[in-house]
């Protein structure tokens, strides 16, 4: 069954949907940091600049920031980066963080030599042609500095689960929000194209105010999800030598049932 949610061939269909998804986005991550000790471990031997790619709402970028790099950060996004940089501000961060509206694809900035560039939590999949994702990979190929790191995660398919979930719709998660009261439960709703290697997503943020009321938000998206071998090869193909292919961000080997595939790729 083809994807019907959602179409992000126009970007400006994505950036309504992540405007949307802003508001809940640091709730949604506030008990992830899998990433973070790896990620400032690669900065700290890299050096700076360091470049992330869909940097949100600056889960990864603050960490980096309070411990004196000097970042990029490019997201297509305004309400995403809007909350950026209110907490960048006040951490009084904001002199070592430069934040980028643009399209991972296209972007030009002065910078063509970061010593680092960062691609987690998934972003290339919301890049849903195998065109567009190499042609964000050539982007950052550009910008980086001879010898620079790419580092890229993103989620290992795990066939078993995606046609359990099927169709389905699962309460994900839920939270108290600080600013309001309203208790806020997370569905999710998953359709998966496995000839075309999509998943189309519907996250719906059902809030509950304290007086009763409810208010819903939808948020639809596709992420088009790679296999391990076909990472590698995309990579290569863009110039990088891909020096590890990870299970986790422990630097634990990939296996079939790993959650992540997480890639350390070098512009030679």
């Amino acid at each position: 069954m083809p994807p019907v949610n959602s179409d992000q061939s126009r970007p400006d269909e994505l950036i309504a949907v992540l405007d949307r998804f802003a508001r809940f986005y640091d709730d949604d991550y506030r008990h992830y940091a899998d990433d973070i000790d790896l990620i400032v471990n690669m900065a700290e031997e890299c050096g700076d600049p360091i470049l992330e790619l869909g940097c949100g709402t600056g889960r990864v970028i603050l960490p980096l920031a309070e411990a004196g790099h000097r970042v990029v950060g490019v997201d297509l996004s305004p309400g995403l980066l809007a909350a950026a940089r209110s907490k960048l501000d006040r951490r009084r961060l904001r002199g070592t963080v430069e934040l980028v509206e643009g399209d991972l694809r296209t972007f030009d900035l002065a910078e063509k030599s970061f010593s680092l560039a960062i691609c987690t939590t998934n972003t290339l999949m919301h890049l849903t042609t195998l065109e567009d994702q190499m042609a964000a990979l050539r982007n950052v190929y550009r910008h980086l500095g001879r010898e620079g790191l790419l580092l890229v995660d993103v989620f290992n398919p795990d066939a078993a689960r995606l046609l359990a979930v099927n169709g389905m719709m699962e309460l994900a998660d839920e939270w108290v929000d600080d600013a309001s009261g309203a208790h806020v439960l997370k569905w999710s709703v998953r359709t998966v194209d496995f000839g075309e290697q999509l998943q189309d997503t519907l996250f719906i943020y059902e809030e509950v105010a304290p007086d009763g009321s409810v208010r819903r938000t939808h948020c639809p998206f596709l992420l088009r999800f790679l296999w391990r071998s076909e990472a590698e090869l995309m990579l290569r193909h863009c110039g990088f030598e891909v020096g590890a292919v990870w299970g986790d961000f422990d630097g634990g080997p990939y296996a079939a049932d790993s959650e992540h595939i997480v890639l350390v790729a070098r512009k030679p």
